[in-house]
């Protein structure tokens, strides 16, 4: 029996090994970005209270960062399309997870808002109210013959 094919007429192939490898990697790369989540914060931390009003300022501004980020997931992202062509379901997953990372996000600040009052510091993003002085003719009591009987 005779082979009709001689290695003469066999084409070569289109597509190197090594291409091959470098499409798998890459192809590995796009499903591991796709199915990156937001981070949910730890809404309350052991050492909040010792920390100084600079520090609690800094930590409500990533906590701030944070809650943007995971508000962004929620949107139309390159990882959400890649979820939607492989895998639909996960975007509900990350829609879940984004909404919790928000709900997270938003109880930190709060406690940490919460902190900053008790130790008199400002509030970032908050506007700060000067110290209001009451005119002496307000809190005065009327003079008794400005009294009516």
């Amino acid at each position: 029996m005779t082979f009709p094919y001689t290695t003469s007429t066999i084409q070569p192939s289109l597509v190197r090994e090594g291409d091959l490898r470098h499409l798998s990697i890459l192809f590995a790369a796009t499903v591991l970005a796709g199915c990156a989540s937001p981070t949910v914060v730890q809404t309350v931390k052991p050492g909040d209270t010792g920390l100084a009003c600079a520090q609690l300022q800094n930590e409500y501004a990533d906590v701030q960062k944070f809650r943007d980020e995971a508000d962004k997931e929620k949107g139309m992202t390159g990882g959400n399309v890649v979820r939607a062509l492989f895998f639909w379901p996960a975007i509900l997953g990350t829609m879940s997870n984004a909404n919790e990372a928000i709900s997270a996000a938003d109880s930190r600040k709060v406690h940490l808002a919460n902190v900053m009052n008790q130790k008199n510091c400002p509030i970032p993003g908050q506007p700060t109210l000067a110290p209001t002085s009451t005119p002496a003719a307000a809190t005065a009591e009327p003079k008794p013959a400005d009294r009516k009987s």
